[in-house]
């Protein structure tokens, strides 16, 4: 059967567009997702549909190549309907006028702040904030905890910042100064609110609209110029009038390349014949670096506490125009519910309950690739993070651990806490930018690889409509378009992203 469009990827931007390009009934949509697609919330298994923690259940088992230190890292990635928006934090930090201004500066009019406001408001449902920047309505659904529902550990961290001289910010997704500030979630009631429970489920009873679970993509099928369709790894093909890729930071460039559209000298390699030749692809993979700054923390009274529900962001580089840092304080964790590959078990720990400071440079200048093992897809992609391989990245991470010390030694937050466990007591000052490059870690906020720019760019992969450069009716929208990183958790701008651009290819 031949569809009028084919999406895919059913993940974060995937079901966001299925909702938006499928309310035209004349329209037929296919949704082809790699993982399981569960029709309901009452489907979802509880670490999926639980907002507590990051699931790994459903995940690609993807891990970078090793380090200049032999690390090599994980990189979750959510396989599932919904994708890395079923499998998240829940963080819907939105992205900065300052990372919008800068998509622009790089030749993508239209996506300014002001240009995309009314997206952001128009998606929203959240009780908060002021009208000019909220929307009430939406159908991404945001919710925010009191200052009297935190954490104690989280409750404690608010009031050492203010010891320690940071502002309180009353609305983080508003524009204004950086500081402390309550963190909101897309989740509703304890329920991680995915685009698949959010955008899609509400929708799936439109007869122009099909989403198939379990299908991985090959490739997309080219002919004269003009995408005609896909091949599934099973060899099927599926006629399509136009295909989006919405399959992810690393999953899309994999897709373009086994098609032929990448840079034409490592498809050469690999035995692959060229249909356009986009050096971009698979080129500036940017990612925040990140050091868990752990603490032995007292056991709680309540056990129930969200992981996070605060942010702290602090404006280091004089340079930079907004924030560049973040200090994420958790609520106190048992030890055991860590996930081993960034927490290593101990036989001995004073009292089985963590607090972590997640510490990141949310403007790194370090850059990573994306390219294939072979031209098969049952291979992964080699995925090369980069982190720390320009020099300045480090030192700045280095800085946001010495924030987080001072804020774990200061009262009231220094009395629920019994000591540092990493990098440990004995790393001082001038030895953390090396502690930093030695533990490599990252947010799990991966973007850039078929970034946005001008047809005259010759690194840009996609225009500001997201049409792939030289491919008639093929498309990119997920996080991969995005020509710079934002200074926040990427999914709501990947939301974002999807809305903006189901709007352009209407």
């Amino acid at each position: 059967m031949a569809y009028d469009l084919v999406i895919v990827g059913g993940g974060s931007a995937g079901c966001v567009l299925a909702n938006r390009l499928s309310a035209d009934g004349d329209r037929s949509v296919l949704v082809i997702e790699a993982g399981p697609d569960y029709l309901s919330q009452a489907d979802l298994p509880e670490d999926i549909a639980g907002a507590a923690y990051a699931p790994q259940t459903h995940d690609w088992g993807y891990t970078a190549e090793p380090d200049a230190f032999g690390n090599a890292v994980a990189v979750p990635r959510g396989k599932v309907i919904g994708g890395s928006s079923s499998t998240n934090y829940c963080f819907a930090m939105r992205a900065r006028p300052a990372d919008h201004a800068a998509w622009v500066e790089r030749g993508n009019p239209g996506w300014g702040y002001d240009d995309v406001l009314p997206d952001y408001r128009a998606m929203e449902s959240f009780a908060h904030g002021n009208d000019e920047f909220h929307g009430r309505t939406g159908t991404y659904r945001i919710t925010r905890d009191s200052w009297e529902d935190l954490a104690p550990t989280a409750a404690a961290s608010a009031k050492a910042a203010a010891v320690l001289g940071y502002a309180d910010v009353d609305d983080v997704n508003a524009p204004g100064p950086p500081g402390f500030s309550l963190a909101p979630l897309s989740a509703v009631d304890g329920i991680r609110q995915s685009t698949a429970l959010a955008y899609l489920n509400p929708v799936r009873d439109r007869e122009n609209l099909r989403v198939r679970g379990g299908e991985e993509v090959d490739r997309v099928l080219v002919d004269g110029g003009r995408a005609v369709g896909v091949r599934l790894r099973s060899g099927e093909e599926i006629a399509a009038g136009t295909v989006i890729l919405a399959a992810g930071t690393y999953n899309t460039p994999a897709i373009l390349m086994r098609s032929g559209i990448g840079p034409a000298g490592h498809l050469a390699e690999l035995g692959i014949d060229l249909v356009r030749d986009l050096p971009g692809v698979g080129q500036n993979l940017t990612e925040h670096p990140v050091m868990w700054n752990i603490h032995a923390a007292r056991p709680p009274d309540d056990t129930q506490a969200p992981m996070f529900q605060t942010a702290l962001s602090v404006r280091h580089d004089p340079a930079d125009p907004d924030y560049d840092l973040h200090v994420l304080p958790t609520a106190a964790v048992p030890t055991a519910a860590l996930p081993e590959a960034f927490v290593p078990p101990v036989s001995e720990h004073p009292t089985g309950w963590d607090m972590i400071f997640f510490v990141a440079c949310v403007q790194p200048r370090s850059r990573g690739t994306v390219r294939l093992a072979s031209p098969s897809a049952a291979d992964a992609p080699v995925i090369d993070l980069g982190l720390y391989t320009h020099p300045d990245d480090a030192p700045r991470v280095a800085e946001a651990v010495r924030i987080a010390r001072r804020l774990a030694g200061t009262s009231p937050l220094s009395e629920l806490l019994v000591g540092e466990r990493a990098p440990g007591p004995g790393v001082g000052d001038d030895e953390l930018a090396d502690a930093v490059r030695r533990a490599p870690s990252h947010y799990n906020h991966a973007c850039g690889t078929a970034r946005m720019g001008p047809a005259s760019d010759p690194e840009a992969v996609v225009g500001s409509d997201c049409r792939v450069h030289g491919i008639d009716r093929l498309a990119v929208v997920d996080a991969s378009v995005m020509p710079t990183i934002p200074r926040v958790p990427t999914n709501p701008t990947t939301i974002l992203v999807a809305e903006h651009a189901a709007k352009l290819l209407r």
